[in-house]
């Protein structure tokens, strides 16, 4: 059986993020979110408030805030990947971030190949 291992580059980090963060994820949380429509309050206080607010407006406000949480999750995960990139550095920071796998640099254009995923996929 072979079992072909993908070399990790920043296009394939990318895409992975995108799959598994923003689609996977970002879908899970609406799926909940319906899911809990016609449940009893859950137990977690955070998503007993997103329940809350999810029963209390209408289908064009959900979808409203489905966008919202998007456009959220797009900025944060590109904010995160600047400083991943170097592109961005705290203050007290001296060198900036460069992200290895399997001693290659992967890191330098993650934000940029994110972007052009999530445009590709709109």
């Amino acid at each position: 059986m072979d079992i072909k291992v993908a070399i990790m580059d920043e296009k394939l980090i990318a895409q992975n993020i995108k799959e598994e963060i923003f689609r996977k994820e970002y879908e899970r949380y609406f799926r909940i979110l319906e899911e809990g429509l016609n449940k009893e309050p859950y137990k977690n206080l955070y998503w007993q408030k997103a329940q809350a607010l999810y029963k209390s407006i209408d289908e064009d406000n959900r979808n409203n805030l489905r966008e919202f949480v998007k456009m959220i999750m797009i900025e944060t995960i590109t904010e995160l990947l600047a400083y991943v990139d170097g592109i961005a550095t705290f203050n007290e920071q001296e060198y900036p971030f460069e992200l290895f796998c399997n001693g290659t640099k992967v890191s330098g254009s993650l934000q940029e190949h994110l972007l052009m995923e999530i445009e590709e996929g709109q």
